[in-house]
């Protein structure tokens, strides 16, 4: 114990040197060492806001100087101080350690519910300067890949798990061929250099024989650098810096405890005389390296680690929501550069973290060619053709107008439409998500309209309200609109072989929710606990649910018993194939496809205007007594008829 305390006091007094004075004080002087078994440290906090701040600000970064400290693999744990003592308390009545809680969260708004905040990918500031180097669609790849491997870190295993490629794409912000494109793609494989790596070759495949005796694909292999790299010119200027330190004869030691002596370490990155630009250095640890000889002491390379850090943590960490990359980017057509000049107006805009301030307003000192640069373009005229409601004949992908509202800069006294390039430009921030269907109304906790991203509140625009309870939305003829998903891929005409289907469409979820179907389905109680605790994921439920219901599963007759069985082997595998496909579709589209089917073989199927109608219809057969059982298992209903 006493090394993990004096571990403890190393990692203390680092973060004493990183954090602000007064977070230091207030949150992290006051913890003490509890516990080390199996590899998790636990930490006592003084109290639940304490604990809280810890939680979500500083375990990642506490886990890793711990590493660095002990040489080993070590997680970390906050609890209250007095959690100890009632967690020994309980233990003494064991009846009552078993009973079960139940909790029920009421009086959410709306909006909670739906976008939950709290869900969220923390991913360095640094970025926002990485991403003027490499791009927006590398930097969306960078942040997939980024979140699942801090997954399978999360789970202690820091190597050999195997995660679908869906787990990757999901928090990519694009397209399944988008994704796998760009993937592929050598210029982005260059970019992603020092991020990325693919550790298999690109030619080989290998395969093993599975359980049923077929071979199958062994997944490939990728390396994922959490810390991200040092830009090009970045590197370029620290190296210069430690060059011309190491000239002037000063050890390699010195250099780097004199730099990471400087008061503000964005200074350390002004361009400086250059040494090696042909140098390709992603860390400043491969610096000392080059300088060392290729070997490192204990002490150099820990001073080269902190070094590194410093510059990676110097612009914060940016925070953004699941639903804005699962659903605003799709539901909004933004391209890979829109959402990320969304993301980081958003980052510029919250000028204090810490304290939850918020600031809407963002001023760009070089108008357009700034808004350019931090999406890795030279064509300012781009980003001025997104932002211009004149110009809506020439713009490609989202209205980003929506997110980003110009307003009169205080630091210019011109028109703005006189304002070209690189002239001062603000704009104030859409921080929230839209919720509705054109992105301008946002639906309050009462339903009533809500203010636009301009501070304006134009009900002429309101296309589409939220109910109270937050499941349907109607525009102003009454009809559904379908808009926490992507939008339909083709214009449905309101024939009378779609009219049954639009009438049950407010019964429609506007999204998957495993718990839902777990409860409309009385699946037992221990059960569902064991799947949301381990985040099962709801698609592939509705996967195998359809994949029973194929001609394709054989003998199999119970498409909910099945689907369980398949989730508690493997919470995230889902079924191959289309199946995989129809689960990813809306909820309401996957409705409209399973009433098209007919039951018997005398009924006449319905003809309906959809991009996997064909399909669906070679999946399941020109009629399927089973589809009964599914509509009721994913929708609570039976037959439409």
């Amino acid at each position: 114990m006493t090394n993990i305390q004096e571990a403890w006091q190393s990692v203390l007094s680092q973060l004493q040197i990183d954090l602000p004075r007064a977070s230091f004080e207030t949150w992290v002087r006051d913890t003490e060492v509890m516990s080390l078994e199996r590899n998790v440290l636990t930490i006592s906090a003084r109290n639940a806001y304490a604990k809280d701040w810890l939680e979500s600000r500083l375990t990642s970064t506490a886990q890793e100087l711990l590493i660095g400290v002990l040489n080993q693999s070590v997680s970390i744990q906050f609890v209250v101080q007095d959690s100890a003592d009632e967690e020994l308390e309980s233990d003494d009545d064991e009846e009552e350690a078993e009973q079960d809680v139940a909790i029920e969260a009421v009086q959410w708004l709306d909006y909670d519910k739906i976008v939950q905040p709290h869900k969220q990918v923390v991913v360095k500031g640094y970025l926002r300067r990485l991403g003027m180097e490499i791009g927006p669609k590398a930097i969306w790849l960078y942040i997939g890949f980024h979140q699942a491997a801090w997954r399978v870190h999360a789970k202690g295993r820091e190597s050999g798990m195997a995660l679908h490629s869906h787990d990757v794409m999901r928090f990519s912000g694009l397209s399944f061929g988008a994704f796998w494109r760009l993937l592929r793609h050598k210029g982005i494989q260059s970019e992603l250099g020092g991020l990325v790596q693919r550790v298999d070759p690109a030619h080989e495949r290998k395969y093993h024989r599975g359980r049923d005796g077929r071979p199958h694909r062994i997944p490939i292999r990728y390396r994922v650098c959490m810390t991200p790299r040092l830009t090009r010119a970045d590197a370029t200027a620290i190296y210069s810096r430690i060059r011309v330190l190491l000239d002037r004869g000063t050890p390699i030691l010195n250099a780097l405890q004199e730099l990471l002596a400087a008061e503000d370490v964005m200074e350390l990155l002004t361009p400086g005389e250059s040494a090696n630009p042909n140098i390709p250095f992603d860390t400043v640890m491969d610096m000392a390296r080059l300088e060392t000889g290729g070997v490192l002491d204990h002490q150099v390379d820990h001073l080269a680690q902190e070094l590194h850090r410093r510059i990676i943590n110097s612009l914060g960490d940016i925070h953004i929501t699941h639903y804005f990359i699962s659903e605003t980017i799709k539901s909004f057509n933004l391209t890979p550069a829109q959402a990320w000049l969304v993301t980081v107006a958003r980052d510029m805009a919250y000028l204090n973290s810490r304290t939850g301030e918020r600031r809407e307003v963002v001023t760009f000192k070089e108008g357009y060619r700034e808004m350019a640069a931090l999406i890795g373009s030279k064509r300012y005229k781009t980003v001025q053709t997104w932002l211009n409601p004149h110009w809506s004949k020439e713009q490609r992908g989202g209205d980003l107008t929506r997110f980003l509202i110009e307003v009169e800069s205080p630091e210019s006294n011109t028109y703005p439409d006189l304002r070209v390039e690189n002239m001062s430009r603000s704009f104030r921030v859409l921080l929230d998500e839209p919720l509705d269907a054109n992105g301008r109304n946002k639906a309050g906790a009462n339903g009533t309209n809500r203010v636009d991203a301009d501070g304006s509140n134009s009900r002429t625009q309101m296309e589409g309200l939220l109910d109270a309870n937050g499941s349907n939305m109607v525009v102003a003829n009454g009809t559904a609109l379908n808009s926490f998903k992507h939008p339909l891929n083709t214009d449905k005409k309101n024939t009378s072989t779609t009219q049954h289907a639009l009438k049950a469409e407010w019964a429609v979820p506007q999204y998957w929710e495993l718990e839902t179907l777990l409860g409309q389905n009385d699946v037992h109680p221990k059960v569902q606990r064991e799947l949301l605790e381990v985040q099962a994921s709801v698609h592939a439920f509705v996967s195998w649910v359809l994949y029973v219901a194929s001609p394709q599963s054989g003998n199999l007759s119970d498409p909910l018993g099945y689907a369980i069985s398949r989730l508690r082997e493997h919470s995230l595998r889902e079924a191959r194939g289309v199946f995989r496909q129809f689960a990813d579709l809306p909820p309401a589209e996957l409705l409209m496809l399973i009433d098209s089917i007919p039951q018997s073989a005398y009924a006449m199927p319905v003809q309906v205007d959809h991009p996997l109608a064909s399909a669906w219809k070679k999946a399941m057969g020109a009629n399927n007594h089973t589809l009964p059982a599914v509509r009721q298992i994913l929708f609570g209903q039976g037959t439409s008829e």
